[in-house]
């Protein structure tokens, strides 16, 4: 039994960006650990516990080790299917699990590596199977980040790959414990715009009046409904989804901090690097060292002097 929330500790066996095309199919099959999936592009149909359910854009599909279930594309436009295979407590054994495809009576002889579902082995943490989140971006975003991470091997990724677990799963219960139902469809409509601007300008000069503005809300009543909606107020919500775009830049690119700090959305790279350290506890070229070791040392990617104009 494990000790509870506190001893979350994920071993990812399989981490995938996984497109699936036209005409796919997952045979049944039962696995040994857990599975949880985002349908991000396409509609899924899922056979599982006698029942046929279609997933549509944005549910997440959690399925507990020894549960059965088979896979198929809805319709001739395939799905995107991010996913992972994986413990939530790491064990002696993690590696002799396997990813399986098959059947339960051809799985006998592997008894003792089936993991406990998690609803058994800690009940405070137990997810739905299928879970339709208000607004699914965050989750998807903290899965994509996992599945970004994978195989890195540095100790700074697996922590990296832990916290966005933690976050994921903070999303995933929350969607699925929430007693409070959003049922005015004019709030509704008022958050997503306000992501939609954030998302959309998050490289230019945003201000609190000027998004609640934006959705015909005072201040107030904006910051309020937007932390209930996103669980963060709403300048730290921009703040931290530019520092993501950053560690995406830094990652993927090598442009120079300057460039960087112009896209997205600060005013100097001495307060890029500020907020990076106050964000992440580290300076974004220790970031990059930490998670890309292997990377000759980029002197572009290193702080510059600057001062700030924000």
């Amino acid at each position: 039994m494990a000790d509870g929330i506190g001893s979350v500790n994920p071993y990812f066996r399989v981490a995938v960006n996984q497109r699936c095309p036209a005409g796919y199919r997952l045979g049944r099959r039962v696995i040994l650990d857990h599975y949880l999936a985002c349908v991000a592009e396409g509609t899924l149909l899922v056979e599982m516990g006698g029942r046929t359910e279609e997933l549509e854009a944005g549910t997440f599909l959690l399925i507990e080790p020894g549960a059965e279930h088979a896979f198929r594309c809805y319709d001739n436009l395939g799905v995107r299917l991010p996913h992972i295979h994986f413990d939530f407590f790491e064990r002696e054994d993690a590696e002799q699990v396997f990813v399986s495809f098959r059947p339960a009576e051809e799985l006998t002889a592997f008894g003792h590596l089936f993991r406990q579902p998690i609803r058994r082995e800690c009940p405070e943490l137990a997810l739905d199977p299928i879970i339709r989140p208000l607004h699914y971006e965050q989750p998807l975003e903290s899965l994509m980040r996992i599945i970004g991470l994978q195989g890195h091997g540095t100790t700074a990724a697996r922590l990296e790959q832990r916290g966005h677990f933690l976050q994921l799963l903070a999303s995933l219960l929350r969607a699925c414990q929430a007693r409070e139902v959003f049922d005015n469809p004019r709030h509704i409509r008022a958050m997503e715009e306000a992501m939609a601007i954030i998302r959309r300008d998050f490289a230019t000069v945003i201000t609190l009046e000027e998004l609640a503005a934006a959705v015909h809300l005072s201040p107030s009543h904006f910051s309020s409904l937007f932390k209930q909606f996103y669980e963060s107020p709403p300048m730290h919500f921009l703040r931290n989804y530019r520092i993501e775009q950053v560690k995406t830049l830094l990652l993927t690119t090598d442009r120079s901090l300057t460039q960087i700090a112009a896209e997205c959305g600060f005013s100097s790279v001495h307060v890029l690097s500020r907020t990076f350290k106050e964000v992440t506890g580290t300076s974004p070229s220790d970031f990059l060292r930490g998670v890309r070791p292997e990377a000759p040392p980029n002197p572009k990617a290193c702080p510059m002097s600057g001062t700030s104009n924000q």
